[in-house]
């Protein structure tokens, strides 16, 4: 079953439910821009104001996005960016998929617009999830009369709806809200794992957008305990091994699959690199070195201009390896002063980081190596600064998302502790309902 939004999330259950506006379908409802509204309440309140708020305002949401937004969701920003070639197209068309624009154009962009109607952002965002909510309940009802939904129709009806949760989702994280958007992913991972089987699913929008997921899932897994919710992470699309950053995903992934099951004493040897046992220090970097030879080739490829965003960008390359390499070494239990490349790599990471040119430019590529470089500098007071500076000064105030800045307050919180391995207490921030996105 595809699960439904509910409130401002989208539960990832299983079984079927329904969100609280339209459970009964009590005869008082009104129906306003194809979302079923309770009469009286605040959205049926604000539903005239919202259409005529979109209406008016609809164009000038979409040029912020492409100019503001667009650039933020991708590795490298370029005319192929396909949420500016075709995400923001196909907004112009769907309703869902507009409001999803609206909501994040008008909260990101507050002080660009005057709008007359109050918390027009959530308004927008609720209008849209009650849509996603209309139509994945006529899919959920299709799979259960064993419908395939292989035509080219329900793909395209998955490809706006997989845009649209992507967005919410990326709405939530500037709110901060990180239930909401952990809710929003594991819904857009259920979506892609039912259309993941269909020919028609491996190409066009969904390839890409499935993509984008595959992404997100794996950074944020990285600072999941949740092992079922790790070992569902959605794998990249077919053809895309050679890609930027695919054939490194795949190696991070497989490193917090390896270390989350031994912190749960399964299994570890079912998941191999090149041999049946526990790979050693040298072997993990290695792997990660073949990985960012597979990025480079590929950017090498693009042609990227100016030369300052090219050389900045071989950089950020740099950047990844070396995280990626600390955090091996902190998951699989090498960092420690027997590893001789240990306190070397956190050297060479912090060396990339000061040499980038213009670290705006990639600053939304930069808060999960900004994250493992805090986890690394629990000791170095110098360290600490050069992080917060980065994530403050840089980061959180070039991207707008609120989400950032809180990952300097869990840094906080690890510096001030004694224990100078962040996985204790990053699990016991899940426990309790909070964990750390550093994307």
């Amino acid at each position: 079953m595809i699960p439904l939004p509910r409130g401002a999330d989208l539960t990832s259950t299983q079984q079927l439910t329904r969100c609280d506006a339209t459970a009964t379908a009590p005869r008082d409802d009104i129906e306003v821009d194809g979302v079923r509204r309770r009469a009286g309440s605040p959205s049926a309140c604000f539903s005239i104001p919202l259409d005529l708020t979109l209406r008016s305002s609809s164009p000038e949401f979409i040029d912020y996005y492409d100019k503001n937004l667009a650039g933020l969701m991708v590795w490298l920003d370029s005319e192929e960016n396909d949420y500016r070639r075709r995400v923001l197209p196909l907004a112009m068309s769907t309703p869902a998929l507009r409001y999803a624009v609206a909501a994040i154009a008008a909260h990101h962009g507050a002080a660009t617009f005057s709008l007359a109607m109050p918390r027009f952002p959530e308004a927008a965002r609720d209008a849209c999830l009650g849509l996603i909510n209309r139509h994945i309940q006529d899919m959920t009802g299709r799979l259960t009369d064993g419908s395939e939904l292989d035509t080219r129709t329900d793909i395209a009806e998955a490809e706006w709806i997989l845009a649209s949760i992507l967005m919410i989702s990326c709405y939530e994280m500037t709110n901060s809200r990180v239930a909401a958007a952990e809710g929003h992913r594991r819904a857009a991972r259920t979506l892609v794992n039912v259309f993941t089987s269909k020919e028609a699913s491996n190409g066009g929008l969904f390839r890409f957008l499935r993509n984008q997921l595959f992404i997100y899932d794996v950074l944020v897994s990285t600072t999941s305990f949740n092992l079922q919710d790790i070992e569902e992470t959605v794998p990249p699309p077919p053809g895309t091994e050679h890609g930027l950053f695919s054939q490194y995903l795949s190696l991070l992934h497989f490193v917090t699959l390896l270390s989350r099951r031994a912190l749960f004493s399964l299994d570890a040897n079912a998941l191999t690199l090149t041999t049946s046992t526990f790979p050693d220090a040298t072997l993990i970097r290695r792997q990660f070195e073949q990985a960012r030879g597979v990025t480079l080739l590929a950017a090498g490829k693009l042609r990227i201009e100016p030369a300052i965003i090219r050389r900045d960008f071989v950089r950020l390359v740099d950047i990844y390896h070396h995280t990626a390499v600390l955090y091996s070494y902190r998951c699989l239990g090498y960092a420690h002063d027997d590893n001789p490349d240990w306190k070397p790599s956190v050297a060479r990471l912090f060396q990339q980081l000061d040499a980038l040119e213009d670290p705006a430019l990639c600053a939304h590529n930069l808060p999960w190596p900004a994250f493992i470089a805090g986890a690394e500098s629990h000791d170095n007071a110098v360290k600490q600064r050069a992080v917060t500076k980065l994530l403050a000064d840089i980061i959180t105030k070039t991207t707008g998302f609120k989400n950032h800045a809180d990952i300097l307050g869990f840094l906080g919180v690890f510096w001030g502790g004694e224990n100078p391995d962040w996985r204790p207490l990053a699990q016991q921030f899940q426990e309790n309902g909070y964990q750390v996105l550093p994307v």
